[in-house]
């Protein structure tokens, strides 16, 4: 342990931006960790905080230093995602690797992998792997710039709006998407299709996650169409253009400048486009899986052991390279520590960074504080409390309790239709938890 604290990069005590632990294994987010340490930086000469990432028994812990997280996020912001031409260029970029993501999908779809020769099955995993993270590099900048926009945003604001309460009112609003979620997206379709069948087989995918793939049957959108609100279209399309008209109204109200409002719409815009990122996301981690769940069959691997490699990994093993016992060895724990270049941290150290960094549940707490990301339509509201530390596990979660969470992700999204309120160790106005409580 001595070791592991002389080598501490956080203070733990410190101000951190830390999430975990949530459900999550390696594998499925080792592309996410290489565009980061070194692809991102090489296009856009810009980069990531130093980060710890921590995984164990398929759980994982992230840590950042907030100040370093917040200052790289507003130099990406600053640079790519504020100028409106630059963002649109890079947008549409992004558009563009992702077409080409979702006709190798269809590819897939229509082969069938056993009969695939080791070439082949090479060739294709090479080829998938190169789009995604071309797709990962462009789809990145609205993600690291959010973590330097809420707070440049907000530092102009103050000089014109200097009530605290209202300030942070007028920060939900402008930083609102002015579009569909994916989410909203699915429910509409599914309030007005006549074929079910068909419907589940462009959204199977919907409650995918960094913890893993499952194929959603019929009968799991059967049962949720019956639910659903008819009028859920018309719904969605009042409350963006309520959300269109608040954002004027604030801006009349203080007199805010276009500088401000243009500000606010890069904020707005990146979000939108993070949550249109994910969706993609959730489709590709099925693909993966599925020529993952092949190549443990064809080289004798069991696929446990493959959530715990490396996306390049997967095609060494495919060479015929045996990794059985470098795999085997993360078996108890596994970690990355990166920034321009990555450490691998064997068990023992990913063991005591994960005890320095547990979230744990206090006992007797009566009262905790924090910042107001969405006030919903009350100002006050009470129920009873829910800590949920694995979204995949809300079968007991009743309406109109008070979901408590590490932070929340797509897979919290049916228990967070459920709940009254919403709390979250991390995150702010343009988190996940905020975003969705808003829609």
């Amino acid at each position: 342990m001595k070791h592991i604290k002389n080598n501490l990069p956080f203070d733990p005590k410190g101000q951190i931006f830390h999430w975990g632990p949530v459900p999550g294994k390696f594998f499925f987010c080792s592309m996410f960790t290489a565009v980061h340490y070194k692809y991102f930086r090489a296009k856009y000469k810009e980069n990531w905080s130093e980060t710890l990432w921590l995984f164990i028994n398929d759980r994982m812990i992230w840590v950042n230093d907030l100040n370093d997280i917040q200052t790289a996020g507003a130099k990406v912001f600053l640079k790519y995602l504020l100028p409106a031409a630059t963002r649109n260029k890079i947008y549409k970029e992004w558009k563009g690797q992702t077409n080409k993501l979702l006709k190798l999908e269809n590819k897939i779809e229509k082969t069938d992998m056993k009969k695939l020769t080791d070439t082949q099955l090479k060739k294709i995993w090479s080829q998938f792997h190169k789009i995604y993270k071309d797709f990962w590099v462009t789809g990145s900048v609205p993600e690291l710039a959010n973590y330097g926009s809420e707070k440049y945003l907000r530092e102009k604001l103050k000089c014109v709006i200097k009530n605290e309460t209202e300030l942070t009112n007028a920060m939900e609003v402008l930083t609102a998407p002015n579009r569909v979620s994916f989410y909203q997206e699915e429910e509409i379709a599914l309030s007005k299709t006549e074929n079910l069948k068909n419907h589940q087989q462009k959204y199977f995918w919907l409650k995918n996650s960094y913890a893993g793939t499952e194929v959603l049957p019929v009968q799991f959108f059967a049962e949720r169409k019956n639910k659903l609100n008819k009028n859920i279209q018309e719904e969605v399309k009042t409350k963006i253009e309520k959300t269109k008209a608040k954002k004027t109204t604030i801006q009349k109200r203080y007199s805010l400048t276009s500088e401000i409002m243009n500000i606010a719409k890069a904020i707005s815009d990146g979000v939108g486009w993070q949550d249109e990122r994910k969706k993609y996301i959730l489709m590709v981690l099925h693909y993966e899986d599925a020529m993952l769940k092949e190549v443990a069959r064809r080289f004798g691997y069991a696929t446990e052991n493959l959530h715990r490699a490396w996306y390049y990994e997967i095609e060494e093993i495919i060479n015929k390279k045996n990794l059985h016992v470098r795999l085997e060895k993360r078996k108890d724990g596994f970690g990355v520590r990166f920034f321009h270049s990555c450490l691998e941290l064997n068990a023992r150290e990913t063991e005591g960074f994960w005890k320095m960094y547990e979230t744990k549940i206090a006992k007797n707490l009566t009262e905790i504080k924090g910042t107001v990301a969405s006030k919903g339509k009350v100002t006050k509201m009470q129920g009873i409390v829910h800590i949920v530390l694995d979204p995949n596990n809300i079968e007991g979660f009743k309406n109109g309790e008070v979901l408590v969470a590490p932070m929340t992700s797509p897979e919290y999204i049916f228990a967070m239709k459920r709940a009254s309120a919403v709390i979250t160790d991390a995150g702010g106005l343009t988190c996940h938890a905020a975003i969705v409580s808003r829609e």
